[in-house]
């Protein structure tokens, strides 16, 4: 579950068409987004050799790994290939901001245009997600400068492998680390962590995203859209939201959503529409 604050006019697009749009790091308004350096490219040999020693402890072979120095100039060409096409892959890949509440004052004021707007609740099922391959990530928050380690993820994804099958050995965990399967795990997992990074000054948002593997609208707002929050009603959009969340989207909630300088300090109200019927009198509507 996350949630997405939207201001009146990007609320109304999206429940008109039924899409939301997963966008380009480039058209995010941190100019810094999934920019990042690669590591040194002798950081593959010496994790793996270091990722395996460990398993082969774990599984009590006497094995020790040492990082391949024999053709290193070669591999380090093809390496900095690598790291070339992951970059540009990176800046395909399509990010939907959302985050964890939705009474985040900043957020209303920056988002929804001091509150003229409405906040999104989204539930998002595991049928979504297999279906359009969606990756959730929490964004990691750092003052220090990036440089991004895929090789670390490899790691991570071979310990993953080890734990999942602790019968097997160290040359068979090796074998299936070469495979079509388990890189393309990788690097899902290494370019989720590559444009989930950001620098602390946003650390506020608590930003939760959804990636896809590229950028544009997806038809999914009617099956994940579950409640919808707002704290202000005086813009233009709110008759016509109000009328498209009761046209199209019948089982979506209300909340509204209260601040206050005394207690309670926020407050929230779950709403229920009701309809009222309007007959025509000999002079007028009653």
């Amino acid at each position: 579950m996350n949630f997405k604050y939207r201001s009146g006019a990007a609320a109304l697009r999206g429940l008109s068409d039924g899409t939301c749009y997963f966008a380009h790091a480039g058209e995010l308004n941190d100019s810094l987004e999934a920019k990042f350096a690669p590591a040194e490219s002798f950081s593959y040999t010496r994790i793996l050799a270091q990722t395996l020693t460990e398993l082969a402890a774990q599984r009590k072979e006497p094995a020790r790994y040492e990082p391949e120095e024999k053709n290193a100039d070669i591999f380090s060409k093809l390496i900095r290939e690598e790291d070339k096409i992951f970059e540009a892959n990176c800046q395909r890949v399509g990010i939907f901001s959302g985050t964890k509440r939705p009474d985040n004052q900043p957020m209303w004021a920056y988002y929804c245009n001091d509150g003229r707007g409405v906040c999104f609740e989204f539930e998002w099922s595991w049928e979504v997600l297999k279906r359009f391959s969606l990756r959730p990530t929490f964004v990691h928050y750092t003052d220090q400068p990036r440089v991004h380690d895929r090789f670390e993820d490899m790691r991570e994804e071979l310990l993953v492998l080890g734990d999942k099958h602790p019968d097997w050995t160290v040359e068979q965990l090796y074998e299936y680390s070469q495979t079509q399967e388990f890189i393309a795990g990788w690097i899902a997992r290494s370019m989720s962590r590559a444009v989930s990074t950001k620098h602390s000054d946003w650390a506020h948002e608590h930003e939760l995203r959804m990636l896809s593997p590229r950028a544009g609208p997806l038809p999914i707002l009617k099956q994940i859209l579950k409640r919808v929050y707002f704290i202000r009603t005086d813009f233009p959009e709110w008759g016509p939201i109000m009328m498209l969340l009761h046209q199209l989207y019948p089982d979506v909630k209300m909340a509204r959503v209260t601040f206050s300088h005394t207690e309670p300090l926020v407050s929230i109200q779950n709403l229920e529409a009701k309809l009222v019927s309007i007959t025509q009198s000999a002079d007028g509507f009653t």
